[in-house]
């Protein structure tokens, strides 16, 4: 009998350790997007091919709470160059534009009320070749300076106005010029299609044309990379001090694409200190950490990166509208051979993750 009953015990506690093991399996992840509601919005950049897969958009809803989209609202995939070409016949200065690619991610925000960062309005890359020729074909001459602005205009127009009527509100802020500055001469691009056309005012053109149609509210942001070096912020705050005056401007987004020790913490803490100095609003626009290897110590410099990251905007957290990272698992990285992002290829979070749901730790 005393055998039959320690048997039966041993039974019972196998059963009820097994199921404490499931249930603390199965308890949901904190929320990145609860952890920072009472700071700034945290979000991350999220890949069409996203929105083939229920269970990652449920992780986005539970994670979330503004996306961007990496490539479905960039010139590249709204200027509709056909279309704009029979226009041009008439009218050299017409642009034309869909949103075929964005709206299965606008939709899904607007249905879900999650925000959306628009990335981006004016880029030297990604932008069809013809937009900058006459008759919208490559192989004619450029446009005049007078049909490009007015081209920007239009497109800009056209932008702006459409996504706030079909999706009104969902995009609260845009990126309206992107990586204008040169790293190696420190000043505006001279290679770039928008420099060659209009010229090295094209930058406070964008803006002017940006804070003309963008709905009441939509906040409007300069983007680059590379802040955290010296020559190159020198050129990104000469830029900022030109547009500030002209009031069209609200903020300053940080592309943070950064290793786990380069650069340095003190050169990323000094970049941020500094653009905050001149009053704007700030947000990471595109966050991951790069690592050449997934062992215990790679992991965990990683996370120490995300965390000193974080720390730095929470510092800031009275001008910081969001930090997003760009990206939500490894594998779908743009970096993907550097697993540079908070959640693996099978959606685990990594020691990253929890580096940032508490970064003080």
């Amino acid at each position: 009998m005393n055998r039959i009953l320690a048997l039966l015990v041993s039974l019972v506690l196998i059963v009820s350790l097994s199921s404490a093991a499931f249930a603390a399996e199965a308890e949901p992840l904190p929320s990145l997007k609860d952890t920072y509601a009472s700071s700034f919005d945290f979000g991350a950049a999220i890949p069409a091919q996203a929105f083939y897969d229920k269970d990652l958009l449920k992780l986005v809803k539970a994670q979330f709470s503004i996306l961007t989209p990496e490539n479905e609202l960039k010139p590249d995939s709204v200027l509709d160059v056909a279309a704009s070409k029979k226009l041009a016949v008439e009218d050299d200065t017409a642009v034309a534009v869909h949103f075929n690619a964005a709206t299965p991610l606008l939709k899904f925000a607007q249905e879900n009320g999650i925000k959306v960062h628009g990335h981006v309005l004016v880029w030297h890359s990604q932008t069809p070749e013809a937009f900058f020729h006459e008759g919208y074909d490559a192989k004619n001459p450029l446009v005049s300076r007078e049909v490009m602005l007015a081209r920007m205009e239009n497109y800009i127009r056209e932008v702006l106005t459409q996504t706030e009527q079909l999706y009104p509100g969902v995009i609260v802020s845009w990126d309206v010029v992107n990586e204008a500055i040169d790293d190696g001469t420190g000043w505006l691009r001279a290679n770039s299609p928008w420099t060659k056309t209009v010229g090295e005012d094209f930058v406070l053109k964008a803006f002017e044309f940006a804070r003309k149609y963008a709905a009441p509210g939509v906040l409007l942001y300069y983007n680059d990379y590379n802040t955290a070096y010296g020559g190159k912020r020198i050129g990104i705050t000469k830029l900022l001090n030109q547009l500030i005056p002209e009031g069209n401007i609200d903020g300053y987004g940080f592309q943070m694409h950064h290793g786990a020790t380069e650069p340095n913490t003190f050169a990323i803490m000094g970049a941020v200190d500094s653009i905050a100095a001149l009053g704007l609003k700030l947000r990471v626009s595109e966050l991951d950490v790069g690592i050449s290897s997934t062992n215990d110590a790679a992991l965990q410099s990683q996370a120490k990166r995300y965390a000193e990251v974080m720390s730095i905007m929470l510092k800031h957290a009275d001008q910081t509208e969001a930090v997003q990272v760009w990206g939500i698992t490894d594998n779908m990285s743009w970096r993907r051979n550097e697993s540079p992002l908070l959640f693996d290829k099978d959606r685990n979070p990594k020691p990253a993750f929890w580096a940032v749901i508490n970064p003080e730790s």
